[in-house]
């Protein structure tokens, strides 16, 4: 591993991306100061001390008062010098858009709608949800909804494959096979960057740092990770090919799921890497199985799925549970706290066995499946599974079912951490409650 602090790659940040950057410190700072506040506040409670402040007391209260106030007008004459004279740089829509939805941006302030229509069909789509809303992108187009419904950015791609991921507060959309990848908040685009080789996967950990899996002349794979301002930390250098490289939940580890050639057969190889360290953390080889997907379970645990058995390591490389698969994997899902596996039920025709893991590999429950199943996502407690007729909600450690009616064809699931989630076709995104 390379460590590459600051070195920049034909990458852009733009001015509203270093403005984003600018209020997100400043406001990371005022947050500091206010868990100060309610820390001392607690502790004064709890020795049932005088509440009047001391004068080193008032001096904080006065700085965090001041730090509000400045950055208040300090947004309110950015916003103002944008629409007077950066016409080129933000667009009059997303302005609008950025007053109307910045109360509720991250919240339920209103109903959701009954669906959300593109303005039309995107080739090569892929979705991802975004601050309770979603994030659709197309070859052209990407756009970007609140909870509420309303698009708060829609700009321009240019992408002949675009996938896309987030963070709690960005969007990364990158064009796979090619060489550029952007990063958005709610409403502006805020980096671009251009490589010298092609890119094949990025994932997002929810603080917004990221990596890019790619190559270079001397290696096969090249995983460069980011942090949340854009700035490249490091390069990992394989001469593996790199089936998938994610992101922990905490943002600190990265995981690399490679497949290398070793006396003739392919060995699957899940090396970690933690953010900060020269050297990795742990390197296991799974030999005479081909890898499917990697993926964080927890903060400390991390799940391989190969073709024949699932594997779930610590970050030392500790086997944790390794589970063989009774039939032909035909679908599954990883999250955050577990992951789900949709096999061939061979005594039933046209049946399917869910089986659902926590994050030890531990296997949780079963559920016998008639129909013809097309996606399968996991979230929180619940599996939801998409039928050509209808959609279910079933509760993975209860087992309780609860049903909608849906026949859309070609539909792909986003699950909220609510309990609802998303059906996404070609030109329409239908809310789906269970409730």
């Amino acid at each position: 591993m390379r460590s590459l602090k600051g070195e920049r790659k034909n990458s852009e940040i733009s001015f509203l991306g270093r403005i984003f950057l600018f209020f997100k410190s400043l406001f990371e700072r005022i947050k500091d100061l206010q868990l100060f506040r309610k820390i001392v506040d607690h502790e004064k409670a709890v020795a049932g001390a005088d509440t009047k402040d001391s004068p080193a007391e008032a001096k904080i209260s006065f700085v965090l008062g001041m730090s509000r106030l400045f950055a208040i007008v300090l947004l309110v004459v950015f916003l103002i010098t944008v629409i007077v004279f950066g016409g080129k740089t933000i667009a009059y829509d997303n302005v609008y858009y950025m007053f109307r939805d910045i109360a509720y941006i991250n919240s339920f302030t209103e109903s959701r709608p009954a669906s959300l229509n593109y303005s039309r069909p995107f080739e090569n789509q892929d979705f991802t949800t975004f601050k309770n809303g979603l994030a659709v992108a197309g070859d052209s187009e990407i756009k970007l909804f609140t909870s509420t419904g309303r698009a708060t950015m829609v700009g321009g791609t240019n992408y002949t494959n675009p996938k896309i991921c987030s963070s709690d507060s960005t969007v990364l959309l990158y064009d796979q096979g090619r060489l550029s990848f952007t990063v958005y908040n709610s409403f502006v685009s805020l980096h671009t960057e251009t490589l010298d080789y092609p890119i094949s996967s990025a994932d997002m950990a929810p603080d917004g740092s990221f990596c890019i899996v790619t190559r270079s002349d001397e290696y096969g794979s090249v995983v460069r990770i980011y942090d949340n301002k854009f700035r490249l930390e490091a390069e990992i250098l394989k001469n593996d090919y790199v089936i998938s490289a994610k992101m922990s939940p905490d943002g600190r580890c990265v995981s690399v799921l490679s497949l290398k050639a070793s006396e003739g057969e392919g060995v699957t190889v899940l090396s970690v890497i933690e953010r900060g360290k020269t050297r990795e953390r742990s390197s296991v080889e799974i030999k005479g199985a081909m890898p499917y997907d990697a993926s964080f379970v927890a903060g400390n645990r991390v799940a391989v799925i190969c073709s024949d058995a699932s594997y779930v390591y610590d970050l030392n490389g500790n086997l944790q549970q390794r589970y063989d698969f009774p039939s032909r994997l035909i679908n599954m899902s990883v999250s955050d706290g577990g992951f789900a596996l949709l096999f061939a039920d061979n005594d039933v025709n046209a049946g399917y066995l869910l089986k659902v893991f926590g994050e030890n590999g531990n296997l949780i429950n079963t559920f016998k499946l008639a129909g013809q199943v097309s996606d399968v996502e996991l979230s929180g407690n619940y599996a939801y599974v998409l039928f050509d007729t209808e959609i279910r909600r079933i509760d993975v450690l209860f087992g309780t079912i609860s049903s909608v009616d849906f026949s859309e064809e070609g539909a792909i699931l986003m699950p909220f951490s609510d309990g609802s989630l998303m059906a996404c076709t070609d030109t329409v995104a239908y809310y789906i409650s269970f409730n």
